[in-house]
């Protein structure tokens, strides 16, 4: 499970005022699910985002929800992991913490891991290609225990039942 990160809505409204943008009825129903999710560990598309406010306030629109992810994201609050296929999942990270990325294949759970590469391979990288390194993202991809207890179960079902 993903640790919240202990960011509340009150402090994302604030950063959204100190941007210069208004705090609007829209935006605090999408930012206090957001915060709630957090809580739990919860990952999200700006799809479900969208779907899971629709219960609490049908009159945000899709876009609206999409363009408030993007405004958190740009604001440091949403880390963004892309899969393969081109999908895309959010969670609530402390803005400014360099974190990394463990994600399931197969339910697309996201996990943050305090793990890092070491100075000499970046170092090492910088030197092979010239680039003067300013950031690095690492995700790893694999099958999180509960994927992998069922993948087990489906290829070696208990014999007893």
């Amino acid at each position: 499970m993903t640790i919240s990160p202990g960011v509340s809505a009150s402090e994302m409204l604030a950063a959204l005022e100190r941007a210069g943008l208004r705090s609007t009825r829209p935006r605090n129903a999408l930012i206090e699910q957001i915060a709630e999710w957090a809580t739990v560990g919860k990952d999200f598309t700006s799809e479900e985002l969208w779907h899971a406010t629709q219960n609490r306030a049908p009159w945000i629109g899709r876009a609206t929800a999409f363009r408030t992810v993007e405004l958190l994201t740009a604001l440091g609050f949403l880390d963004q992991v892309t899969f393969a296929d081109g999908g895309e999942r959010y969670h609530l990270v402390q803005p400014g913490t360099h974190h990394h990325h463990l994600t399931c294949a197969e339910c697309h759970r996201v996990v943050s891991i305090d793990a890092c590469l070491p100075e000499q391979i970046l170092a090492k990288v910088e030197r092979q290609s010239g680039f003067a390194i300013s950031g690095h993202r690492v995700e790893l991809f694999g099958r999180c225990p509960s994927c992998q207890a069922r993948h087990m179960e489906a290829i070696a079902p208990d014999a007893t039942t």
